[in-house]
């Protein structure tokens, strides 16, 4: 089952859109990042909304689980379609009645992917701590927020320690408009740790699938345009042979 999903992670994004290009990365002096994060993560104690909920249309839902029990049941001719999408000059799937939906479905399905009507949900609230020693900054919460008790920034080498991984800075983000589960644009620093390096879904088929080992981390700490506040997103996954091991995705907003 889970193999089917981790398909279905990258394969939305391609089959109803065509390829993007890709902007040149935007990097900063580690100086410049280390003073961006003493302005965002400002040392005391502040209330933070955890919004790891995403509300939607409960179309949407409906759509899905169709989509998905076509997943399953052909997960071959799904490969194939992601394969041709990610290709170089890839264009977006036509409909198919492999798709597991009627075509006017599908078009319905396209258009709410297009204009994602999600909402990000607070499921937990509570103050956390942020300390600044020794050129790095850490955290202290309790609850939800206590899993970034295990994180740290070390500014001096611009990387983020999630637990015994290090993250090394990746680049500058940012998002101009408000089509996102934040409801807003924003900008933001990104750590990330990719193992295998340069790891894609590319050329997927079913027996690379299977054997697929991964493991991904990303850190990213930024500012919400609509209010002006900090918001820090951790996110990981670890992928062995195939089988999630864990996968967690976690927005926290300042308030």
């Amino acid at each position: 089952m889970y193999k089917i999903l981790l398909v279905l992670s990258c394969w939305l994004s391609l089959v109803f859109v065509a390829n993007a290009q890709k902007q040149q990365p935007v990097v900063l002096p580690t100086a410049s990042v280390a003073n961006k994060l003493k302005q965002l993560l400002p040392a005391g104690e502040v209330q933070v909304a955890v919004m790891d909920s995403i509300q939607m249309p409960p179309r949407y839902g409906v759509l899905m689980q169709k989509f998905m029990a076509a997943a399953r049941a052909n997960p071959e001719w799904f490969l194939e379609q992601q394969n041709k999408a990610a290709a170089p000059g890839g264009i977006p799937v036509a409909y198919d009645k492999r798709l597991g939906m009627t075509e006017p479905e599908f078009r319905e399905l396209q258009t709410l992917m297009e204009k994602p009507e999600f909402k990000a949900v607070a499921t937990y609230t509570g103050r956390l701590m942020v300390t600044h020693k020794d050129n790095a900054i850490h955290f202290t919460g309790m609850g939800k927020l206590a899993v970034l008790n295990e994180v740290w920034i070390d500014l001096g080498r611009n990387e983020v320690h999630m637990a015994n991984y290090v993250l090394p800075y990746s680049e500058e983000i940012s998002v101009d408009n408000a089509q996102n589960a934040f409801q807003s644009a924003w900008s933001a620093s990104k750590w990330e740790l990719a193992e295998p390096a340069g790891e894609t879904y590319e050329n997927m088929n079913m027996e690379k699938l299977r054997s697929m080992t991964m493991t991904l981390f990303q850190f990213n700490v930024g500012k919400l345009a609509a209010t002006g506040k900090t918001f820090l997103k951790i996110k990981g996954s670890k992928i062995d042979k195939g089988e999630k091991k864990f996968s967690f995705d976690s927005p926290f907003f300042f308030q």
